[in-house]
């Protein structure tokens, strides 16, 4: 089962409003993909996975750094089971 969190990136300026949301989606045992769009795109100019841990904060900090060094105007953060 997946988990998806999509919202224009104005709205994960702050890595606590991703941390709050990996937090709820239980994350820490869940792997992550940060999909990235342009406005004009259907599809993702970008998109990285983190593996599975414990260290939520350090996880939502690179997320919002990997969000803002590509000026994106959409994320969508994908949280899956694995498989």
């Amino acid at each position: 089962m997946s988990t998806v969190w999509a919202v224009p990136t104005s709205r994960f300026r702050q890595a606590s409003q991703i941390l709050n949301f990996l937090r709820e989606e239980r994350c820490s045992k869940r792997g992550l993909e940060v999909r990235l769009f342009k406005s004009s795109r259907k599809e993702p100019i970008a998109s990285r996975q983190w593996a599975p841990r414990s260290d939520l904060d350090a996880v939502a900090r690179e997320i919002a750094t990997y969000i803002a060094e590509y000026e994106s105007v959409e994320a969508t953060i994908v949280a899956a089971d694995e498989a």
